[in-house]
């Protein structure tokens, strides 16, 4: 009968996705729980709307933490730490003792009388439950920063995807714009016109190059990320024993993975001249002698005054008036 409890209890507290221990879940609107990363991963590849793994209702992009499970999940792990922590092999040799306390420097397990030795007093201890709950805290910040990233990455490379068409779009209407112009003003300088058009398609092919090269490290960086980010789930999932032996390295790897992010290229195009443009307008302009822009300006000036002068009444002609 106890067996038979503990099992159906255990069977609460998996995730249907990854069928393990659920990791920082949460409950979805539907009602039913999962690992917060696994539904991440799961959600990446699929079309609008997002159903529910497990009874298919659509439910949003916001997830809550379901607390209680979380707690529930927590003692479980510690249930389980403390059963390995009581076999045989976790035992002192030199006192015989139960390790219960965790050196953060070496990170080793010590029995108590260890911890007071010479060799670790100096050293920062901790009950090993208290170092496990830290340490799974740190991965689950660590994850969230990582999917952060994943997330603007993805919303960096579909942007470059819209560039890239809108681009493509935008050099066929300037070869347009630039051939309306040399027909108007010159319809006789067909080779300046064409050198002119074959400038602008070769900056604007160099630019389209960059988007491709700029496209491509960022699906590169994508599965990149997404792997890092799978990595830690699985970590998320090992005993706390495993855990408490080192994640120094992996969180290092994942921080200066986030560092180095692709950032999105730049689209411009150079303003090259059109022949005779500027000899064109040319035509249209006035010349001002300085001295009369200046007297236009003083008269400017001197309007201005009047006409604020004339629009003020006087204080003393109001209050005689009263």
């Amino acid at each position: 009968m106890e067996s038979d409890l503990s099992q159906s209890f255990q069977k609460e507290l998996t995730c249907f996705i990854c069928l393990s221990c659920l990791t920082d879940p949460v409950t979805i609107i539907c009602g039913h729980s999962f690992c917060r990363a696994c539904l991440h991963l799961s959600r990446e590849d699929i079309q609008p709307p997002v159903r529910c793994p497990l009874c298919r209702e659509q439910y949003g992009k916001k997830l809550r933490t379901n607390i209680v499970l979380k707690k529930l999940v927590s003692i479980v792990r510690q249930a389980s730490l403390m059963k390995d922590l009581s076999s045989e092999e976790q035992k002192c040799v030199t006192h015989e003792d139960t390790k219960r306390i965790f050196c953060a420097e070496n990170r080793i397990f010590l029995c108590p009388l260890c911890s007071n030795s010479h060799e670790h007093r100096g050293h920062r201890h901790c009950p090993i439950e208290a170092a496990a709950e830290d340490q799974m805290d740190r991965l689950l910040k660590q994850m969230t920063s990582l999917w952060e990233k994943v997330q603007e990455n993805q919303e960096n490379l579909e942007a470059e995807n819209r560039m890239r068409t809108l681009w493509t779009d935008y050099l066929t209407l300037r070869e347009e714009m630039i051939r309306t112009e040399y027909r108007k003003l010159h319809p006789l300088l067909c080779e300046e016109e064409e050198k002119h058009i074959e400038s602008m398609r070769n900056e604007g092919q160099c630019v389209l190059e960059k988007l491709r090269t700029s496209e491509t490290m960022m699906v590169q960086k994508r599965k990149e990320l997404r792997e890092m980010y799978q990595e830690l789930l699985a970590m998320s999932q090992e005993p706390y024993v495993v855990l408490l032996q080192g994640l120094d390295d992996m969180f290092r790897r994942s921080e200066s993975m986030q560092l180095s992010m692709p950032q999105p290229i730049k689209t411009e195009l150079n303003a090259l001249p059109i022949t005779g443009l500027i000899e064109s307008y040319n035509q249209f302009q006035v010349r001002i002698p300085l001295p009369n822009i200046t007297m236009i300006h003083h008269k400017i000036n001197l309007f201005n005054a009047m006409r604020r002068l004339s629009f003020r009444p006087h204080r003393t002609n109001l209050d005689y008036r009263s």
